[in-house]
C-alpha cells in the first residue's frame, strides 16, 4: 500500500512528490503550486489536526522561506541576479575603536 494525498486539483498525488526539492521546478525556477499546496495542507494536519485558516496560514509561514530560499538558489545556479542586502554597522568606521563591549 502506497501513502497518497489528495492535491488541490483532486487527484491523488504520491508522497514521494510531496518533498521540498520538488518546491521549485528545476526547469523554470518557478514554484511549483501543486506540491506547494500539498506540503502546506500535510503541516497544517499534522501540526492542528484541521485545515482550519489559521492552521493553514501557519503552515504558509514556515514554507515561504524556503521557498525562498530555493528560488534563489536556482537563480544561483543559472546565473541569475539575486537580490542581496548587505547590513553595515551604524556609525563611521575609525581605527582603534571597539565597536562593541560583547
Amino acid at each position: 500500500m502506497t501513502k497518497t494525498t489528495v492535491s488541490t486539483v483532486g487527484e491523488a498525488m504520491p508522497a514521494a512528490r510531496l518533498v521540498h526539492s520538488n518546491l521549485i521546478d528545476e526547469q523554470t525556477g518557478e514554484l511549483n503550486r501543486a506540491v506547494f499546496k500539498g506540503l502546506c495542507r500535510r503541516r497544517a494536519m499534522a501540526d492542528y489536526g484541521a485545515l482550519s485558516p489559521r492552521a493553514l496560514r501557519s503552515s504558509l509561514r514556515f514554507y515561504q522561506n524556503l521557498v525562498d530560499q530555493l528560488s534563489e538558489g536556482w537563480r544561483m545556479r543559472h546565473g541569475l541576479p539575486v537580490e542581496m542586502i548587505e547590513i553595515t554597522p551604524y556609525g563611521a568606521p575609525r581605527d582603534g575603536v571597539r565597536r562593541s563591549a560583547f
